[in-house]
């Protein structure tokens, strides 16, 4: 186990393995290349304001899909409820996205509203043994808003939003550590 320095805590927790930052460090790096590849015409020619905004957002929300699935993030944060709340609120990601990579205001409010609300839900209703299958129920209806969406909009947005869906309300909204055996870390 790595001890993952304070500053940190709030991206990785407290401890990672070297296997789950090499399998983090890879899904950005692969998911960033395909993308800066497969949808380089949607943002080269955007300012290079919202071209550094938009990559940035890329590298929070990329990060993010893969490092709530492990096992040190995913303990940290059951251990701080505080933190969760604050790591929903913070989470205006698709605000940020409909600005930088020009697309409707309005899709991205509906995006991070619905986001937001279902994943407050979540945090609620984290202890409910259904919390898990509502999660993938919301997560997979968020797919479907977004996919609704995609057809007037560039596939690099698509592929953020629906990375940002993932991230937060299957991710991070659901504790995947529930009755599983562990090494304690304090």
């Amino acid at each position: 186990m790595i001890n993952i320095p304070t500053f940190f805590h709030e991206l990785l927790g407290k401890y990672q393995t070297k296997a789950s930052l090499m399998i983090i460090a890879s899904f950005v790096l692969i998911s960033g290349f395909a993308l800066s590849i497969l949808a380089y015409d949607e943002w080269i020619n955007l300012s290079i304001v919202k071209i550094i905004v938009a990559w940035f957002l890329f590298l929070d929300i990329s990060g993010g899909v893969v490092a709530n699935l492990t096992e040190g993030t995913d303990i940290f944060y059951d251990q701080h409820p505080r933190k969760r709340w604050i790591f929903i609120a913070i989470h205006v990601q698709p605000l940020i996205l409909a600005w930088s990579l020009e697309v409707s205001m309005s899709y991205g409010l509906i995006i991070w509203a619905y986001t937001i609300i279902c994943a407050s839900l979540l945090n609620l209703m984290r202890k409910h043994p259904v919390h898990r299958p509502m999660a993938g129920f919301l997560t997979a209806f968020g797919f479907l808003i977004v996919a609704y969406f995609a057809q007037s909009m560039p596939f690099f947005a698509t592929s953020l939003l629906m990375f940002y869906v993932f991230k937060v309300l299957y991710s991070f909204s659901v504790y995947h550590q529930k009755g599983v055996l562990r090494h304690e870390h304090s």
